[in-house]
């Protein structure tokens, strides 16, 4: 009688919580919708109970959603949270994965708890922003300026890439991975944005290499490979005199250091390399794996997480190749 007063209570919390509760037994198959999830997931718990856990999520996250409940599986204990946006909405949320399990720590199913976190992660980014304006503009007029030059400096970027199919939208792609990695670990502090502006203007140094280096399908000459290295340096010098607070370009000049010393343009290794260089460096040889080229075609996800995972302290960083392999094996990267 105890059992059932007590199982009751917990059944009347959990459906009247303002954060969406959905219960899966343990093999994935849900058990418990209540009224917050349903308004969250746009969804009817009578279309989900019974079914799938995968069904309540869109068809484009499965794949990652499968590889996150897999984790949970095979490290019972550990708990993944993921921050998931809702454009259409403008609405944040954090999807937290938890396993629930017996007094004999056996997995007898997953916890899907969603948060709204609008207000705290728009006012996170609201306080980034404003620390940033801050550093580099004393006055409105400053503040304008560099922000029209910085967003010209994006628009002629995306310009470059444009003309080239292979290229095009790589450093978008490599601006959301970094930025996933950097907030991973660091949250949304004061040098966030000026680690998305590197990321996003990595690359704009290549508009001072000839297209037909640049463009070129086949294999480089030796020549050609050390014309490709200065693209990086030749980025910095372009976006240093619009860099009043020296925050962004010594990022971008360093993107191609390795940890071990052996990159370029001046060789430096380890901790001397900048922080945010190190996150692009893994984000930007990511997107090249996972991208075609003319002279070899995309390379699989886990082929990729291989070689990330394979050059740890030798190309990158080790703390953020862990970072890296936390939100892949979690289905934060595609």
């Amino acid at each position: 009688m105890e059992r059932d007063w007590l199982d009751n209570l917990y059944r009347l919390v959990l459906s009247h919580t303002q954060d969406g509760i959905i219960l899966s037994d343990s093999e994935g198959t849900i058990v418990f919708v209540n009224d917050a999830a349903e308004r969250i997931r746009n969804v009817k718990r009578e279309n989900l109970v019974g079914h799938s856990m995968l069904d309540c999520h869109k068809e484009g996250s499965k794949e990652k959603v499968t590889r996150a409940l897999d984790y949970l599986r095979k490290h019972e204990g550990n708990t993944i949270s993921r921050m998931v946006t809702d454009a259409v909405n403008d609405k944040y949320y954090e999807n937290t994965y938890t396993p629930v399990l017996d007094e004999g720590l056996t997995l007898q199913g997953i916890a899907v708890i969603s948060r709204d976190i609008t207000e705290r992660r728009k006012a996170e980014e609201t306080k980034a922003a404003y620390q940033r304006a801050q550093e580099i503009a004393h006055d409105t007029l400053k503040e304008q300026y560099h922000s029209l030059m910085m967003t010209s400096m994006e628009m002629l970027s995306n310009l470059l890439e444009a003309r080239d199919l292979y290229t095009n939208g790589h450093s978008k792609r490599v601006c959301e991975i970094t930025s996933k990695l950097f907030e991973e670990r660091n949250g949304i502090d004061d040098r966030f944005l000026d680690v998305q502006w590197a990321a996003k203007l990595h690359d704009i140094g290549k508009i001072c290499i000839p297209d037909s280096i640049v463009q070129k399908p086949g294999k480089l000459t030796s020549e050609e490979y050390e014309s490709i290295k200065q693209h990086s340096a030749l980025a910095a010098d372009i976006i240093r005199p619009l860099d009043p607070g020296s925050h962004i370009w010594p990022i971008i000049r360093h993107h191609h250091e390795r940890y071990d010393g052996k990159g370029y343009p001046d060789g430096w290794g380890g901790e001397d390399i900048p922080d945010g260089a190190r996150v692009i460096a893994i984000a930007d040889a990511y997107d090249a794996m996972r991208s075609c080229r003319p002279y070899r075609s995309a390379m699989s996800f886990e082929q990729c997480v291989g070689e990330i995972k394979r050059n740890a302290g030798s190309q990158f960083d080790p703390r953020w190749v862990e970072v890296f392999l936390e939100l892949a094996n979690t289905g934060s990267i595609d």
